[in-house]
């Protein structure tokens, strides 16, 4: 025992989890295989009884309810006036009689044989008939060896029986009493036919039994295996030691019915359950296995990373590669570092890019300064030169590049007027219709009143080079048109570029949005509205093939400033 646990204290701490965890999980797994043979047995078993019980429930409904048909059939012939007739009233010639046992008798008897199908007759016995008239009018010294006629009662209550010989058949018989009459009425039934909704379920290991109220065998049949012995008629009673039955009593005929089947077929089915689950058990140790070696090497690898993140602190490398979302002390420690790393890059960056950022503004300062002016010098040189040359085309492109690169330079301010931006895409559009021979029309709207209100630059010549590129350029229609408005809608300004170009489908046109795109694209002009205004500023694309394409910017107004 002493080796086992130096052993087992010497091993590395993933195996020693493993281990435990094997351990752990082994325990449960056999209680639950242990309650589930046990529970799905008893299950089966319940399952199988409730089974059994509701088959024989709706076999013995049915054959009752088909007895309730013979039943009534047998009362109104027993009350039939004209068979009372026939059998009170004497007759002055045989030819006389014939012809009513044939008009009447006749009809009465066989008439319900056409439409059940299972009646294979009705005799009429009485000691007025003398001579026999076919299968429906018997004297009824006829009756008198028959065995249905040994077993009635003294009363006249359908009385059952079961006729044995070459075909096996069920009559039921009513007695005549009246002071006139002495008679016998007999149904005879076809037995497999009655007994269809019964028989019909012995399949699959079952096997059924029927007893009169007097203890005899009306029916026994089976469908066993050879395995399995069924129960004889003689030792009903063995079917409650060694199979699983269900019996119940069927009214008016006296009979009880047996469904049984053996109890080890049940038994025998949650054995194969429970072998058919062995796979799953292998399958549970082995991830078992794998997840206590998985689990413990994760415990064990998170120390052992941030040791060598730790390590490489020492040769300049500043970034954190190890991270925990758990709440352990291993969790708690990494985050602990990481926040210490965190605080140290970013004493480091404020000093280091701080200085960047000096040198970046002052560039940028330098080049609002210089730049604008060699090109404004410049295009004034080219501009000159052109109304010399008599080039007016030259002339306006000039004029309205330099008013463009005016406007979007702004001298080095990132926020404009509306009616700079909009001084901006006229310049821009000049420029465009030059380039495409006024190949497509531009229609305007603006109103007045926002001219002086603040807002980003360049926002709408991304859009209106989008249009252009790829709507107007990509159609083939004639009546080419853009459109370019801003509009005042309570305290909100809209901004509204469309174009009836080639359009795209609405998915394609939502993704604009979602992804990166270079320069000052549609993203681009997004993402600044979002820096800006946050949830306030909004920018839509709708659009549809060969529909054209609309953008929109709505922003909230910001207080107004001199335009220039």
């Amino acid at each position: 025992m002493k080796t086992l646990y130096r052993k087992f204290k010497n091993l590395k701490y993933r195996y020693k989890l493993t281990l435990l965890i094997l351990a752990a999980g082994l325990i449960p797994v056999m209680i639950i295989v242990v309650y589930m043979q046990t529970g799905m047995t008893n299950i089966l078993h319940e399952n199988e009884v409730d089974s059994m019980e509701n088959t024989l429930e709706q076999s013995v409904e049915a054959i009752e309810n088909q007895e309730m048909i013979y039943e009534n059939l047998v009362d109104y012939l027993s009350y039939s006036q004209d068979l009372r007739s026939i059998l009170t009233t004497e007759p002055e010639s045989d030819y006389e009689a014939y012809v009513e046992y044939v008009n009447v008798a006749d009809p009465l008897l066989q008439m319900p044989q056409i439409y059940h199908k299972e009646i294979r007759g009705i005799t009429l016995y009485s000691e007025s008939i003398q001579v026999a008239h076919g299968d429906t009018l018997m004297p009824l010294s006829e009756a008198e060896g028959e065995s249905w006629y040994a077993q009635m009662n003294d009363d006249t209550s359908l009385q059952w029986s079961v006729r044995r010989g070459s075909g096996q058949e069920i009559t039921a018989s009513r007695r005549f009493y009246d002071d006139d009459i002495t008679a016998v009425l007999v149904m005879t039934l076809d037995y497999q036919a009655v007994l269809e909704p019964f028989t019909s379920q012995l399949r699959d290991n079952t096997g059924g039994i029927i007893l009169d109220n007097g203890g005899n065998v009306v029916y026994s049949s089976y469908s066993m295996d050879e395995e399995y012995t069924p129960v004889q008629p003689e030792s009903v009673d063995y079917i409650t030691g060694n199979y699983t039955y269900s019996s119940q009593d069927m009214e008016g005929t006296g009979w009880k019915f047996y469904i049984y089947r053996p109890t080890d077929v049940i038994t025998k089915s949650a054995r194969i359950l429970m072998a058919s689950n062995i796979p799953i058990v292998a399958g549970c140790i082995i991830i078992l296995v794998i997840v206590g070696y998985v689990f413990s090497r994760r415990m064990v690898s998170c120390l052992e990373r941030l040791t060598e993140n730790m390590n490489q602190i020492h040769l300049g490398f500043r970034k954190v590669t190890v991270s925990s979302d758990s709440d352990d002390e291993v969790g708690v420690l990494i985050r602990s570092f990481r926040r210490m790393m965190d605080q140290m890059n970013h004493l480091i960056s404020e000093v280091y890019e701080g200085k960047i950022r000096l040198q970046n503004s002052e560039m940028k300062a330098l080049q609002a300064q210089i730049n604008p002016h060699f090109l404004y010098n410049s295009l004034s040189i080219i501009n000159w030169k052109a109304l010399e040359a008599g080039e007016e085309d030259i002339s306006r492109v000039t004029l309205a590049l330099s008013t463009y690169y005016r406007t979007s330079l702004n001298r080095g301010e990132t926020m404009t007027t509306v009616e700079n931006e909009i001084s901006n895409i006229r310049a821009y559009l000049k420029i465009q219709l030059i380039m495409h021979d006024n190949s497509f029309e531009v229609k305007e709207e603006y109103d007045e009143e926002t001219a002086g209100i603040e807002i980003p630059k360049l926002i709408l010549q991304p859009l209106v080079e989008n249009a252009i590129d790829h709507g107007l350029d990509m159609s083939e229609r004639e009546d080419k048109c853009l459109c370019v408005s801003a509009m005042q809608d309570g305290k909100y300004i809209v901004f509204t570029v469309c174009d009836n170009g080639v359009g795209m489908e609405q998915e394609k046109a939502d993704q604009i949005l979602k992804y990166q795109s270079s320069g000052y694209g549609v993203r681009n002009v997004c993402e600044r509205i979002q820096v800006l205004y946050g949830t306030n500023g909004t920018v839509e694309i709708k659009s549809s093939p060969g529909g054209g394409t609309e953008v929109k910017i709505r922003i909230p107004k910001k207080a107004e400033k001199k335009a220039g």
